[in-house]
């Protein structure tokens, strides 16, 4: 093997590539970056070298990443092996990349299920490669941000050259708007500070048109102009851009707001990333893309297809076996990912239930086949496989996912290898027969909180979740509030499960500040379950006895609830601020009662409802926002399902966010917060 070595701080590629050229205009580009170019000569070579220990010259420098070029394979198929041989010894292990040429779908789709954690063209510039495969081994970007000025005026654009220059950042000034397209595809910036008045093409009219291109969709565009009409300045905001400063600006003034617009879209790439990125252990998607996929499906209300879930016996422990042999049986548009523990799953797209049930029934005599052993006396090991049609996931991702999982563990019970389906159950009131298990789980309490995280646009980054109730079957499966949270309320369960839910929040609170990670955690509250006159007390010691004075948790009211309730409401927000705890009101709408529980209630939290989160809702919502801000609380909006709506939310003034482009709920918490600080 031909093995170069040379010193590298932050770790080692390999690469395998036939093209010598590709190689020598690579190897600069990656020093650059702190990370060694290890070029090997074959296919076997670079599977030797992945699964020895390296040599000795390379013990300083681990390895980051494995870069192929599709020249050097066969077919996809090749990346197989190589993923398996980066499973993560210790902690996460190096991430797969193939060099493409062309735009080949059925190759990517194809690489992509073997375990390529990205496909990128071959002929892309050297350094914007390095930067791509540097963002995909998490390490930073060693290059000094790129901003694109653009403005008629030489003074004005000299200006904002040097100050930008003199904070570390690499500039380029336009001075024809003519000329901003060229310039964009040849310096490639990470940011465009833009004149609004330009003769040729005004700011808004450039903007309009780079909005219009999807590679630009989330480049930051900051405009700095002496406009001083509100109105104009409105109008750059609502056609693409992400801030404005009005000239004159001070040097700090300038470099702090373009310090923060890049921060912001590192923080979008990064999640981006983190919703394309592979499972370690099997080379399959990720637990974290699977749940995103099926959430976008499920807001999306695309009912077509289901969730597929394929579960081994507890002494089987070849996961890497089982997830290849799923991996080559799917179908071509099928999404296989790990699920989780030594769960596969799989998101096929079927015209109704009999052809999921008859895919599911062939997928497990496939999966089974590829699996049995040699020798006529061996046997296949036992793998249940259950599905769940995604127009009976239940209102989330995790529920789809556990109903799935409880159907493959009732065909592994059953040991006949047949495929499980999950029976929605119908569509009218329960039976008493029906009710009596559920309201046993929920006397025996069997409860499960999941944890979403909230990121913040706005403000400093800190870890902040909201814990929201699932309620566990026997089975594994996990319901939705909606499936029990009625029956409970018609049993007078309620104010019980509020106690739950509150000992098992602050329990968490205890043990992440005991661990040195302590988190913001929201826990909804009904506001009639608070109406005994000892529960302000009650909770005033539980926090005590955890020493939790300094991390008390958020409580939740409903908007409507509260509306319902609004004497009481008041007193509890009242007693709430004595104890140092943060009110947060959920379901803010256009309308009165909104605005009369707003106005009564001192809050710190204002959650949007689902449409007030969309830009007519924002806009009939403008003065209760202000007057949120003035009171100095934050603005939240659910259900962020991609980049573009991040940018009008930050444009209208929501401080944080949560939903499945961030991070749908799971059950754990380990969200990687950008720049985290203490828990607010």
């Amino acid at each position: 093997m031909n093995v170069q070595t040379q010193a590298a701080g932050r770790g080692a590629v390999l690469l395998l590539s036939p093209d010598a050229t590709l190689i020598t205009a690579l190897r600069p580009a990656f020093t650059a970056l702190g990370l060694s170019l290890i070029p090997v000569d074959g296919l076997t070579d670079l599977i030797r070298a992945l699964g020895k220990s390296l040599p000795l010259g390379m013990m300083d420098a681990p390895v980051r990443l494995v870069l192929v070029d599709a020249r050097s394979l066969s077919g996809a198929a090749d990346l197989v092996p190589v993923a398996l041989q980066l499973q993560p010894r210790q902690g996460q292990g190096p991430a797969l990349v193939c060099l493409t040429q062309g735009e080949d779908i059925r190759f990517r789709l194809a690489a992509m299920r073997a375990g390529a954690a990205a496909c990128l063209p071959s002929d892309t510039d050297s350094g914007e490669l390095a930067d791509r495969v540097a963002a995909l081994a998490g390490l930073p970007s060693a290059r000094p941000p790129r901003v694109l000025v653009v403005d008629d005026q030489p003074v004005a654009a000299l200006f904002a050259c040097r100050v930008l220059e003199g904070a570390g950042m690499q500039v380029e000034a336009v001075g024809d708007p003519l000329k901003v397209l060229d310039a964009l595809a040849r310096f490639a910036p990470g940011l465009i500070l833009m004149d609004l008045h330009m003769p040729s093409a005004s700011g808004i009219e450039l903007t309009r048109i780079i909005r219009e291109q999807v590679r630009y969709l989330d480049l930051p565009i900051v405009f700095l102009s002496a406009e001083l009409d509100p109105g104009r300045q409105l109008e750059a905001l609502r056609i693409g851009g992400d801030d404005f400063l009005a000239k004159p600006v001070s040097p700090d003034r300038l470099v702090a707001c373009v310090n923060q617009r890049l921060a912001l879209a590192r923080q979008r790439a990064s999640l981006q990333r983190a919703a394309a990125q592979t499972d370690p252990e099997t080379g399959l998607a990720s637990r974290d893309r699977l749940l995103a996929h099926l959430e976008r499906q499920l807001a999306g209300g695309e009912g077509r297809g289901a969730l597929l879930y394929l579960e081994p016996a507890s002494d089987f422990a070849d996961l890497a076996s089982l997830a290849a042999a799923v991996a080559h049986c799917a179908g071509p548009d099928d999404l296989v990912a790990r699920a989780g523990g030594q769960g596969i799953a799989v998101l096929a797209r079927r015209p109704g239930s009999d052809a999921i049930g008859a895919f599911a029934e062939a997928l497990g005599q496939r999966v089974r086949a590829r699996l049995e052993p040699p020798g006529a006396a061996a046997q296949a090991p036992l793998v249940g496989i259950g599905w769940c049609a995604v127009s009976a996931g239940g209102g989330d991702a995790l529920t789809l996912v556990s109903r799935a999982r409880a159907a493959a563990r009732r065909s592994l019970r059953r040991g006949a290898g047949q495929a499980e389906g999950y029976v929605r159950a119908p569509d009218r009131p329960l039976t008493a027969a029906q009710r009596d298990p559920v309201l046993k789980l929920i006397r025996d309490r069997q409860f499960q909180l999941l944890f979403q995280p909230l990121l913040a646009l706005r403000h400093t980054q800190r870890a902040r979740y909201e814990a929201t109730l699932r309620l566990r079957t026997g089975e594994g499966e996990l319901l939705a509030p909606d499936s029990f949270l009625p029956l409970a309320l018609r049993a007078g369960l309620t104010a019980d499960i509020d106690r739950w839910v509150l000992v098992a929040g602050l329990d968490i609170l205890a043990s992440r500040r005991a661990a040195g990670h302590p988190v913001g955690l929201f826990l909804g509250q009904s506001v009639t379950s608070t109406a005994d006159a000892a529960w302000p007390g009650w909770l005033r010691d539980e926090i005590n006895a955890r020493d939790l004075i300094q991390t008390p948790p958020i409580l939740v009211f409903q908007i409507a609830d509260a509306d319902r309730n609004l004497d009481l409401a008041a007193r509890r927000a009242a007693d709430l601020g004595r104890l140092g705890i943060r009110l947060c009101l959920d379901g803010l709408v256009p309308g009165e009662p909104g605005e009369r529980v707003v106005e009564r209630l001192p809050t710190a939290f204002v959650r949007l409802g689902a449409e007030a989160s969309r830009p007519a809702g924002l806009a009939a919502l403008k003065s209760l926002i202000d007057l949120i801000h003035q009171r100095r609380g934050w603005v939240i909006a659910n259900g962020v399902d991609g980049p573009e709506s991040i940018a009008g939310l930050y444009r209208q003034s929501v401080d944080l966010i949560q939903g499945p482009y961030v991070q749908p709920p799971a059950e754990s918490m380990d969200f990687d917060f950008s720049e985290t600080e203490s828990a607010g």
